[in-house]
């Protein structure tokens, strides 16, 4: 999914648990008409949406699929927040964690998937295919590269020492 079809659905997902803001007229303001209608038309094209009328207006709605796709990400979140939960109050033990990785291009989904859920554990790059981290989720991405069948193109260790490297 494109960032912005990504932002139209959690968007709309925000409109569903707070259907106040319509009201308001909340609307983001840097989303513009064009690429609003190219999201909207994404999204009912992947049947997470479906567009009709109700009394001459047009109307977006979730559809069972789209609801699906909220709890997918309720669900990701909560494991987020949790990993989160417990790194927090944590003094850094002075070992870096470390991910190397080189996931052939046709793969790219799944190398995209990988920085997305380093970026959310708080890695941080020291080059496109490198990432560091101060927070130890070891074991948990030792598990997920192996549930993913990605052993043998994922690295993971860790060190004490990062070389010159700033790491902020």
């Amino acid at each position: 999914m494109g960032a912005m079809t990504e932002e139209i659905l959690e968007l709309l997902i925000d409109m569903a648990f707070r259907p106040y803001r319509i009201v308001y007229g909340y609307y983001p303001k840097e989303v513009s008409r064009r690429s609003a209608s190219v999201a909207i038309h994404r999204l009912g094209k992947k049947g997470l949406i479906e567009k009709g009328l109700v009394e001459n207006e047009i109307c977006i709605r979730l559809t069972e699929k789209g609801m699906q796709e909220i709890q997918r990400r309720k669900q990701k979140e909560k494991v987020r927040r949790l990993l989160y939960k417990d790194s927090i109050n944590k003094k850094w033990d002075g070992i870096w964690r470390v991910v190397v990785f080189d996931i052939p291009e046709e793969n790219k989904r799944i190398r995209n998937v990988l920085r997305q859920t380093l970026k959310v554990l708080d890695f941080k790059p020291l080059q496109k295919s490198v990432w560091v981290s101060k927070k130890n989720y070891t074991k948990q991405l030792r598990e997920w590269v192996n549930e993913l069948n990605l052993l043998q193109y994922v690295l993971i260790f860790e060190t004490k020492d990062l070389g010159s490297h700033n790491i902020t």
